[in-house]
C-alpha cells in the first residue's frame, strides 16, 4: 500500500487519459468527455507533486492546497500522502 501510494497521482492521471483515448478510438468524442479527461489529468499531475512534496505543511498551505486540488481531490490525496510516508520520513525532511 505504501508504495501505491506514492504513485496515486500518476493513476488518476492514467485514468484521465482513458476518459480521453477511449471516445476518441470508439468515435464518440464530445466535450463532456474533454472535460473530465483534462480535469484528472490536471489533478492527478497536482496530487503526485502533493503527495510527493515531503514537507508535512502548516494549516495555510493544506488550505492553499485544498483550494488548488478542488476540495474532494484534496482528502484523497492527503490520506495517500499519510499513507505513502511515515512520521519519522516526514520528520526527516522537516
Amino acid at each position: 500500500m505504501k508504495e501505491f501510494a506514492k504513485y496515486i497521482g500518476v493513476v488518476v492521471m492514467l485514468i484521465g487519459v482513458a476518459f480521453l483515448v477511449i471516445p476518441f478510438f470508439m468515435g464518440l468524442t464530445n466535450n463532456l468527455n474533454l472535460i473530465i479527461g483534462l480535469i484528472l489529468v490536471v489533478e492527478g499531475l497536482l496530487g503526485h507533486i502533493f503527495v510527493n512534496n515531503m514537507k508535512k505543511g502548516s494549516k495555510t498551505s493544506n488550505i492553499i492546497w485544498a483550494i488548488i486540488l478542488l476540495i474532494v481531490p484534496f482528502f484523497i490525496f492527503f490520506y495517500f500522502k499519510k499513507a505513502a510516508y511515515s512520521e519519522k520520513e516526514l520528520a526527516a525532511y522537516n
